[in-house]
């Protein structure tokens, strides 16, 4: 009852997250991080997007609710069943990864949404990205590092996807305009476009580039700091820190940045488990790592130079021939993209909220 009456009197920052059980102890790590550098003026609301998560793993993560924040569990399962067929997945990434492409739709009652991957340590106030201005824009994002820093890669996006290597932005920290999102059909686009090219490399990533060009709000890389060396970044910038790839301190010992990793994973019911985790790998495991690195940069070379890349064809050469079957799969988007379930349980909490300051104001 408290809390009703606190958010009532605070901004509210909605933050969304997307896990499976795999994911949780870093989910963990990300949301006390948040929350221990969250402002007392500002309500942090949180929702976790799910497919099914064990029990134990969702009272472990609302044990970390403040008195100024919540944690909500929201399963797309039966959503998400409609369309699982469309998704390619490959190495580390699941189903929940495309989860951030519907948010928009699924709370329609917000102007703007924060997206954050799992995979993060906050060390700022996350309400200071949260406040940027992006009025016109489809969302605000900083670059991916990883293509400005590995020619391959920046290659890659340039001659494969038609995006400059500094333009393209990185998907797991995204400040999306919800309005302009849901106003341009994105979802819609983005599903439609799953089914006529199949991006290889960054996946969801490569999607959202190509459906959000020209229409990005470039944050600062401080808020989205790939946990290895940038000589041009200054560290006093640093905000928010992207654990990526092979730069994991999960993974490996002397990870930059890994300071932080730990200090937020010791207020966790996991940090036994994720020192067990780094220490318990062998050289096959690194060995595996590595060979994940080389098959990126292999993919990242051929799509470059194939004739039929997406920048090249458009993705017309994969177009759907049957226009039925076009047509069924545009309805069953449009089902998921139109879910209102969600918004009716917020309006009945804002209801309970007024009901609750109305009591205790005497009125």
């Amino acid at each position: 009852m408290l809390k009703y009456m606190i958010m009532s009197k605070q901004k509210e920052i909605p933050i969304c997250f997307a896990t499976d059980d795999n994911y949780v102890p870093f989910l963990a790590i990300a949301v006390a991080s948040l929350l221990d550098n969250a402002s007392a003026n500002n309500f942090y609301r949180i929702f976790v997007l799910i497919t099914e998560l064990k029990q134990e793993n969702i009272d472990r993560i609302k044990k970390l609710e403040t008195e100024n924040s919540s944690i909500e569990f929201i399963s797309l399962a039966k959503e998400m069943d409609k369309i699982k067929d469309m998704f390619h997945l490959r190495d580390y990434y699941s189903k929940e990864t495309y989860y951030r492409i519907f948010i928009p739709n699924l709370f329609p009652q917000y102007k703007k949404v924060l997206y954050l991957d799992c995979d993060i340590t906050v060390v700022g106030d996350i309400s200071e990205l949260y406040g940027t201005h992006i009025h016109g824009f489809y969302v605000g994002a900083a670059v991916e590092e990883v293509m400005q820093t590995y020619d391959v890669f920046g290659n890659y996006v340039e001659k494969a996807d038609g995006i400059n290597r500094e333009d393209y932005f990185n998907a797991g920290i995204l400040l999306i305009n919800c309005r302009r999102w849901r106003k341009k059909h994105i979802a819609e686009n983005f599903v439609d476009l799953l089914n006529r090219y199949k991006f290889r490399v960054v996946q969801d990533e490569d999607y959202l580039n190509v459906l959000c060009k020209g229409h990005v709000r470039k944050v600062s890389l401080g808020w989205n700091k790939t946990s290895y060396k940038n000589e041009n970044f200054d560290d006093k910038d640093l905000r928010l820190i992207h654990y990526k790839i092979n730069w994991r301190p999960w993974k490996y010992k002397n990870v930059l940045y890994e300071e932080y990793f730990w200090k937020y994973a010791k207020m966790t019911d996991f940090y036994d488990q994720l020192v067990e985790m780094r220490d318990s790998r062998t050289p096959a495991d690194e060995e595996k790592d590595k060979l994940l690195m080389q098959n990126l940069e292999k993919m990242a070379e051929e799509d470059a130079n194939d004739p039929n890349n997406y920048h090249n064809s458009q993705g017309e050469l994969t177009l759907v021939s049957n226009i039925f079957e076009q047509i069924k799969k545009v309805r069953k988007i449009k089902k998921l993209v139109n879910v209102k379930a969600y918004k009716i349980k917020t309006i009945k909490t804002i209801k309970k909220i007024k009901k609750i300051t109305k009591t205790f104001s005497g009125k």
